[in-house]
């Protein structure tokens, strides 16, 4: 009975959104009638709302305690909250993905209100441990029911007549700045083609005159894709809840078993042992926390969560250039995801409960993962920075109207006084005890990854391939595999480039030409077989060339850390004979390149290693055939329309798979390796260090704390200090370029585009103006930092050589890096 009920009133806010807001109920009349008819107030209300809200927090709301206090507040977060919902659907036709992360924030909070009416007694950990069953449920039927619809109707598939069709329904303008040639007219804003329906059945003309190319004019119009696949991102975000649900039940059951068997806890005994990703349904005998520990471990849990949600980026990053919109729908989803769990974890504890955690939270994290904080702390920097300082403007605001006291409800500024708020203050001393040229190198760090990952690899890796496709067109089926298996061993040596393009790639060419003697099928499978042998050829190649000729190097076994945990948890995994499952997902949910040589640095058994890595079909299985879809999407008849309407549907379900596939192989590689180090640690206690990397350890260790101590900021002179903070300052906007205006910094391009249609023939098009100024500052940020390191490392090896220091600021770190050793380490 439970069940049912849980799953009805858990069904209801999908049920709604599928019918209100999706191609499957009356979406495009709802959803874009409210966009096309009252958007232009979008903005007014949106500066409406921020003034409101800052008017609040000028006036200290949230310490309005008094009974009438408590009603005003309350009602002006209802009007907020109202607000932001009208918000939303008045700027649904610009942000089409702001309904999909409305519904993973009001979804929880719907079934806490369900909770309030009909359990109120029931502690609220219990009753969301009871949803995970109801809401996976959900997702399934959805999926099942969006399957049904879809293969019900050809007029419900996906391809490029209908994203003609929904581009024109729901007012997307067109992209005439970049194909200025595919107006019906000079000055016109109507496109040269048109759909015309026959018989039922909707095509689309192109008078003489207009190139059947003008289609890419709807490329940037995702609204209509993100109506149609709605139901599906309903269905991620609704099983995401299923499985984080599952995760705060695992809390409940730790909680309960140790209060059944009266298990004596304190907080020293927990270790570099415990293990940190649970199984969904761990055994009670992991637990090694205290009571409250088991709360503790539900907000780990969450901290896990994310950790899984950034691999969602690498996917998102895998699946660029397929121009299927799935990738952009990952993105949606991943964000929507993070607001859900975000929701989930304020609703499973109370206010007081939150207060008594955090400090343990905190204390644990530290304990355990000390060294590395520095790292989160960096990721902080680079990804909050803009918001930060935005906050302290704020609270340098709220301080002076406390001190005026224009407001009598007002809060006192404090006995000290100062710029900020006592609370911002604080938060300020903390960031300021921080080792912050540590942080700020590893926030650069995390810039220039993050910089590699969406340019050369999103971008530039897209473009070459694309070029490949070109180039390749009309030759021999044997000829264009000997060229993409040269082409894809050379881009699997790339550390920075994922396998998934280049199987999409393999997809598109050869079925391409394979076609016309082995038939669709035929060479569909052809080309799973040349990927399977291609991944086989450069994983032994990047294992046995590479990494077992590196092993040699004591500074490359102590730059990958071969005596560290999780090596050897790796090492015992992967050294088992045979197929296993937490084998086989490292071996494909790992990065290619990172994975293979790090298992010759390691010099483990060859063969076994390849027969772990053969169930790598299944990834590349559905990836193969999601390219050879894409091609055949791409395929027009004599009159410009799709001659396999079906494929774009397909090839967007395909490309589901494939990244629900990497993902998860991801998730559950993290988890086993996380297992063995907290379940097998006498095991991984029993591998035998490294000596030589040991001592070369031990060496650097000195070193590593003179570069520690001349680069405390207290001891770095203006100069130095100069150099890194204006370092940081480039690449954080730089990031902030590339990943809020991507459509100004880069021309889009797709797998299946033509260089000399879609960049005019050149790879430099590719770069918007706005691109060119966020790789410059990308450039620019790159070479302050190797200053400032050059400058570090020469004090450094002064202050390990007895030479004392100074900490003058006339001495200046260009200096200093053209008198250093370039040939020493770097140390950061």
């Amino acid at each position: 009975g439970t069940f049912a009920i849980l799953t009805v009133w858990s069904g209801i806010p999908p049920f709604c959104f599928i019918l209100f807001f999706t191609q499957m109920g009356f979406g495009e009349h709802i959803y874009y009638t409210i966009a096309l008819e009252m958007g232009e107030h979008g903005y007014a209300l949106a500066l409406g709302l921020a003034v409101f809200m800052f008017t609040l927090y000028m006036l200290d709301a949230d310490e309005w305690t008094s009974h009438c206090g408590s009603i005003f507040l309350d009602f002006f977060i209802l009007t907020i909250v109202f607000g932001l919902v009208l918000l939303v659907l008045l700027i649904a036709d610009r942000f089409p993905y702001g309904m999909v992360c409305l519904f993973a924030v009001f979804h929880p909070l719907w079934l806490l209100a369900f909770k309030l009416m009909f359990y109120g007694e029931k502690d609220t950990r219990t009753f969301v441990s009871w949803l995970s069953g109801p809401l996976f449920f959900i997702s399934i039927v959805i999926v099942v029911a969006w399957t049904a619809w879809v293969f019900s109707d050809p007029d419900n598939e996906w391809n490029i007549v209908a994203r003609v069709v929904a581009a024109e329904r729901t007012g997307c303008e067109p992209n005439y700045e970049n194909y200025e040639n595919c107006r019906k007219e000079p000055g016109s804003e109507e496109t040269c083609f048109y759909v015309e329906k026959n018989d039922g059945k909707e095509s689309l003309k192109f008078p003489d005159g207009c190139d059947q190319n003008c289609t890419r004019v709807y490329n940037d119009c995702l609204n209509g894709f993100i109506l149609w696949i709605g139901p599906v991102l309903i269905s991620m975000t609704t099983f995401f809840l299923s499985f984080f649900c599952t995760f705060l039940r695992t809390g409940k059951s730790y909680h309960s078993t140790l209060r059944h068997h009266k298990i004596p806890f304190s907080y020293g005994s927990v270790d570099d042992t415990t293990p940190l990703f649970p199984l969904l349904f761990p055994p009670p005998h992991q637990c090694a926390f205290f009571l409250e520990g088991a709360r503790e471990k539900d907000v780990l849990n969450f901290g896990v969560v994310w950790i899984f949600l950034i691999f969602a980026m690498w996917v998102t990053t895998s699946l660029a250039g397929t121009a299927a919109g799935v990738a952009a729908a990952l993105a949606a989803l991943t964000l929507a995801s993070f607001v859900a769990s975000a929701m989930f974890v304020a609703v499973s504890f109370s206010k007081a409960e939150r207060n008594q955690n955090a400090a343990a939270v905190f204390e644990r994290l530290r304990q355990k993962y000390g060294k590395h904080l520095d790292v989160g702390r960096a990721l902080f920097v680079v990804t909050c920075a803009p918001i930060v300082l935005l906050y302290l403007g704020f609270s340098t605001v709220n301080q002076f109207i406390r001190r005026i006291g224009i407001f009598p409800c007002s809060q006192p500024p404090g006995e000290e006084g100062g710029l900020f708020t006592s609370r911002t203050r604080t938060q300020v001393d903390v960031m300021k005890s921080w080792d912050r040229a540590k942080v700020y190198t590893f926030a650069v760090y995390w810039g220039i990854a993050f910089m590699i990952m969406q340019v050369i690899v999103a971008n530039l890796t897209v473009v070459f391939l694309s070029w490949i496709i070109e180039a390749t067109e009309g030759l021999g089926l044997a000829p264009i595999t000997a060229i993409m298996c040269a082409v894809g061993v050379m881009m699997f040596l790339l550390p920075p480039v994922p396998g998934v393009p280049v199987y999409l790639t393999l997809g598109i060419v050869l079925p391409a030409e394979g076609h016309k003697t082995l038939g669709w099928a035929g060479s569909i499978l052809y080309c799973t077989g040349v990927g399977v042998v291609l991944k086989l050829f450069s994983s032994a190649l990047q294992q046995k060339g590479i990494g077992q000729n590196l092993s040699h190097y004591v500074k490359v076994r102590q730059f990958v850390g071969i005596n560290s945990i999780l090596m050897k948890a790796m090492r015992l995994v992967l050294d088992k004979e045979g197929l296993s499952v937490p084998k086989v997902s490292i071996l494909i949910g790992g990065p290619d390149w990172p994975t293979s040589v790090l298992c010759g640095i390691m010099r483990l058994s060859l063969p076994q290693i390849m027969l772990g890595t053969t169930p790598i079909i299944f990834l590349i299985f559905p990836t193969c055939l999601s390219g050879a879809l894409l091609y055949m999407a791409s395929v027009k008849d004599e009159t410009g329309n799709p001659e396999f309407a079906w494929a774009g549907t397909i090839s967007a379900i395909t490309l589901s798979v494939t990244a629900i596939v990497q993902f998860g192989s991801m998730i559950v590689a993290a988890y086993y390796l996380e297992q063995t180090a907290g379940k097998r640690a006498a095991d991984v206690d029993a591998i035998l260090d490294d000596r030589e990397v040991k001592e070369a350890d031990d060496k650097a260790a000195h070193l590593k704390r003179c570069y520690r101590d001349v680069t405390q900021w207290d001891m770095v002179p203006f100069t130095a200090k100069l150099l890194l903070q204006t370092s940081l300052g480039c690449i954080i906007t730089s990031c902030y370029m590339v990943q809020l205006f991507s459509s100004l910094c880069f021309t889009p391009h797709s797998l299946t585009d033509s260089i000399d249609d879609n960049l005019d023939g050149k790879v430099a098009n590719l770069f918007l103006p706005l691109g060119w100024v966020a790789g410059g500052l990308f450039c620019i940020s790159s070479m302050l930092l190797y200053l400032f390191q050059s400058w570090g490392q020469q004090k450094a090896h002064k202050l390990s050589s007895g030479v004392v220091v100074s900490a003058s600021p006339d001495e200046s770190p260009i200096d200093a890096a053209s008198t250093s050793d370039a040939s020493g380490p770097r140390y950061s």
